[in-house]
């Protein structure tokens, strides 16, 4: 199984969880792509909100406990 390609800005090494879905992306992520939240390189837009941005980058990232990071 290929995972999401997007790395989150939390150490910047830790990657999604989710399965891939399209463009290297999971479905949340491709959504968030499609809506010019984050670019092809999965980058985020500087113009989304703060509570956003957490969501998109914690979205399917657990820490070593197993539990959610966000």
């Amino acid at each position: 199984m290929e995972r999401c390609g997007f790395v989150t800005s939390w150490g910047g090494v830790v990657r999604c969880g989710d399965e891939a879905y399209h463009d290297g992306f999971c479905r949340f992520h491709f959504e968030c792509y499609r809506h010019g939240e984050i670019t092809e390189r999965g980058l985020i837009n500087e113009r989304v909100e703060q509570a956003r941005r957490r969501a998109i980058n914690f979205h399917a990232v657990t820490t070593s406990t197993g539990r959610p990071a966000a």
